[in-house]
């Protein structure tokens, strides 16, 4: 599971066909916290062969809280049939128009 999407970099610098994969979810009592690896394009992952793999063209945490948190990931969000903390937290991504400096909520496509 990954989102592709055209993000642009802090440096300025366009990915077309970035892929983003959410590599860690931590729930706390009130918060949940993600990392995020954001690729140049999905062979820059290359999934299939770990030689192959590119570095990443940004990672950052991204965090949920409050009425985001009780909606994707309290224990009543999460008892939910076919409900993770990773599935959430894409989920909860792709509503947010400003986590990691880009607009999550339009333009993506789940790959």
């Amino acid at each position: 599971m990954a989102i592709q999407k055209s993000i642009t970099d802090v440096q300025g610098v366009t990915h077309a066909s970035s892929y983003s994969k959410i590599s860690a979810v931590t729930i706390e009592s009130d918060r949940a916290h993600m990392l995020i690896d954001i690729y140049h394009n999905a062979a820059a992952r290359s999934k299939d062969d770990a030689s192959s793999r590119k570095m990443f063209v940004d990672q950052a945490w991204a965090i949920a809280s409050g009425d985001d948190f009780t909606t994707y990931f309290a224990d009543s969000a999460l008892k939910a049939a076919d409900k993770s903390p990773t599935i959430q937290a894409y989920a909860w991504l792709k509503t947010q128009t400003d986590a990691l400096g880009q607009d999550w909520s339009s333009g993506t496509q789940d790959v």
